[in-house]
């Protein structure tokens, strides 16, 4: 123990100390009262005491002492563990426990640890199963540095088969300063046999009549040296069959089939490879993969009462888009530039009025009203209405019947041209094609002539209208009875606002609008604008599961998006989105982390606003991805147990790494520093000396 003295002038201290000494001293042998001196005693101490506290006195105590240090024992509980051929549950377990026994007999504290996804002590207090989903051993590594850091351990040792299937592979770098690992390997170099479907590659939409290629990734374990089927079915009828020679040990092989579609709609394709005879696992040989087929082809009919600027201007934008097919009828004296039966006769995606019924073909068209009907309701097609310059309103009201719409006297005088805007019914209906439309722009649209006034108050909803007198009259109105959809457009300045938007930046406007409209009326992209599925229907517990998905129709920019995952209804996970440029595809990623159903939304951000493009649902079986490779992966816990100077062990040989486990101890330093100021003994004592100087004084009748 060493003493020490902050105070710089303790010499000056010192010489007051001895000379209050000698002073007491010489009084207290002037004194004969008895009880006097030992006041005077006490006093003296007491100034002695608190004299020394102004020299600022430190105690250095320095002991050392010896501490036994510890073994962690870490023992894989994946369930890959308890399928290897060679070896029981109980063997294993009764194994480790023996080995664990053993080192405690030599006085050796041992941790232990279980591990899996995550770590635990449940080994210890008696759940010696194996039944975790996945093997994370880059964890036991940072475990056993965080060990080391504290000087607590002497080594670990570490029982597995060494399948990694989560986290990093078995890294050796920067290992030299843990303390010996030494690894026990359970199981043999031989895996079990399995084959699975490791991907299927396929668009979410096609056309149809195009080609689609589907591309399939068959992984397979085990010594094998087969020849599998692998097969593409759709319903009950087979699409594709091929053989393909598969060499196991963790290999890839691709199969590629191509598909040419003839129906429209969402089409489940089942991919299926045959089973093997000892195969450890069937259940990932199937997987069903859904595809939307859009049709490549919409027909148009576009009868014209008489022809006007409108009329070219309709005609240019269909054009515009090659799936759009259109058969224009247009009155004549007394006749159409096509005769009426063709159109009676054929079935149409739309059929559009332009300008139409006029007076000259008003009363045909009026007694046309039930059986055109008819046709709508059976052969599901559209219905768009141009109001023109010409059209009769008294035949063109029975026809808005249809739509459950009417002509309404007007509250104030139209037939003039008006300021209008697009609502927010636009943006609500078509979030994805708002942009632009709905904003700094939207008071530079030009003018446009009105004279009708249509009664949206039923089914319909108003995307544009004229705001009059603080009246609001319906430009652009759509109505839909399932499954019939309808458009009315109320203005005959169409050809206006497309030549007047040409030289400014509105210039595609009209091509924007009249574009939606069209694809919203015919269904193009049969009623959505994403399309979105899992590469998979089926996946296991702890498998990556990747959501990829296109728009229905082209974006000019790529938009920002979310995938959020639920189970049971609670959401559990979000991930982002990114979009590749090259593929034109939406994709984003998450582990299937529960067992069960689960379902998941994709989120489309546009400006400050959200759109849930589409939805879906995954099938997560109970675990099974510890079961694809059931072997001894033996060359990284050899590299792991060089790396550590630690020392390796198969299963059949553990008894010999006792020999190498012994007592280990440290030793320590501890330093102990008093302040004496600090303490609380000081405190005490001088309260003591004080106590009894009183009691003291109080007896002799001092006071």
């Amino acid at each position: 123990m060493t003493i020490s003295f902050s105070n710089s002038n303790s010499l000056i201290w010192v010489i007051i100390l001895v000379a209050l000494v000698i002073l007491l001293m010489s009084y207290y042998k002037r004194t004969e009262n008895i009880g006097s001196k030992s006041i005077i005693v006490l006093r003296v101490i007491s100034f002695m005491v608190l004299i020394s506290l102004f020299f600022d006195p430190r105690f250095h105590i320095i002991r050392q002492s010896s501490k036994d240090l510890g073994w962690n024992i870490y023992v894989d509980r994946s369930s890959s563990m308890s399928h290897h051929s060679n070896y029981s549950v109980s063997t294993l377990s009764s194994g480790i426990d023996e080995i664990i026994d053993e080192v405690k007999k030599k006085n050796i504290p041992v941790n232990t640890f279980g591990f899996g996804t995550d770590i635990d002590t449940l080994w210890s207090e008696g759940d010696k199963t194996f039944k975790d989903i996945s093997t994370n051993i880059s964890q036991i590594i940072q475990h056993m540095k965080i060990q080391d850091n504290n000087s607590s351990i002497a080594g670990s040792i570490l029982f597995t088969d060494g399948q990694v299937n989560q986290g990093s592979e078995i890294i050796t770098d920067d290992l030299k300063l843990i303390k010996p690992i030494h690894v026990i390997g359970v199981g043999n170099k031989n895996p079990l046999v399995d084959v699975a479907i490791h991907s299927v590659d396929a668009p979410p939409v096609i056309i149809k009549g195009e080609n689609a290629e589907i591309q399939v990734l068959i992984i397979s374990h085990g010594n094998i040296n087969q020849r599998l089927n692998v097969t593409l079915r759709s319903d009950k009828k087979l699409l594709g069959s091929k053989v393909m020679g598969i060499t196991g040990n963790g290999s890839l092989n691709k199969v590629k089939f191509m598909l040419s579609p003839e129906q429209t709609g969402e089409i489940n394709y089942i991919v299926q490879v045959n089973a093997l005879p000892d195969e450890v696992n069937i259940m990932n040989n199937k997987q069903v993969v859904p595809i939307q087929v859009l049709k490549n082809q919409y027909k148009i009919a576009m009868i014209t009462g008489a022809p006007s600027f409108n009329t070219r201007v309709i005609k240019t934008i269909i054009s515009d888009n090659d799936k759009f097919n259109v058969d224009h009828y247009y009155y004549r004296k007394d006749n159409y530039s096509s005769p009426l039966k063709k159109f009676w006769d054929t079935k149409y995606d739309l059929i559009l009025f332009d300008n139409h019924p006029v007076d000259d073909n008003a009363k045909e068209w009026k007694t046309y009203i039930r059986i055109f009907a008819k046709k709508l309701l059976s052969q599901k097609s559209s219905f768009a209405i141009f109001i023109g310059n010409d059209t009769n309103a008294e035949v063109l009201s029975s026809y808005l019947n249809l739509m459950d719409l009417k002509l309404k006297k007007p509250l104030i005088e139209l037939g003039d041209k008006f300021k209008w805007n697009f609502t927010k019914n636009w943006e609500l209906l078509f979030p994805l094609n708002a942009s632009g439309m709905i904003g700094t722009n939207k008071k530079n649209y030009p003018p446009l002539f009105v004279d009708l006034e249509i009664d949206s108050t039923g089914s319909g909803q108003i995307l544009a209208e004229f705001a009059i007198s603080e009246v609001n009259i319906p430009l652009i109105t759509i109505a839909e009875k399932t499954p019939l959809r309808y458009m009315v457009w109320s203005s005959p300045d169409l050809n206006k606002l497309y030549y007047k938007t040409q030289n400014n930046k509105n210039q595609s406007l009209t091509n924007q609008v009249l574009g939606v409209i069209f694809s919203w009326l015919m269904r193009t992209g049969n009623g959505k604008d994403f399309y979105f599925r899992a590469s998979k229907n089926s996946y296991q517990q702890g498998e990556q599961v990747v959501v990829s998905g296109k728009p229905a129709n082209k974006l000019e920019d790529p938009k920002d998006g979310y995938i959020h995952v639920f189970h049971d209804n609670e959401k559990i996970n979000t991930k982002p989105l990114t979009f590749d440029k090259s593929t034109g595809l939406y994709s984003g990623k998450f582990w299937a982390s529960k067992a069960g159903k689960l379902d998941y939304d994709v989120e489309i951000i546009y400006g400050d606003q959200s759109l849930v493009a589409s939805s879906g649902e995954i099938i997560v079986q109970e675990s099974k991805i510890e079961l694809n490779n059931v072997f001894l992966n033996k060359e990284p816990l050899l590299d792991l147990s060089i790396a550590t100077d630690g020392s390796y062990y198969d299963w059949g040989k553990k008894n010999l790494l006792l020999s190498e486990i012994n007592q280990k101890s440290k030793k320590e330093i501890v330093s102990r520093q008093i302040i004496l100021h600090e303490s609380w003994v000081i405190f005490f004592t001088i309260l003591f000396l004080v106590t009894s100087e009183w009691i003291l004084r109080k007896k002799y009748g001092m006071i």
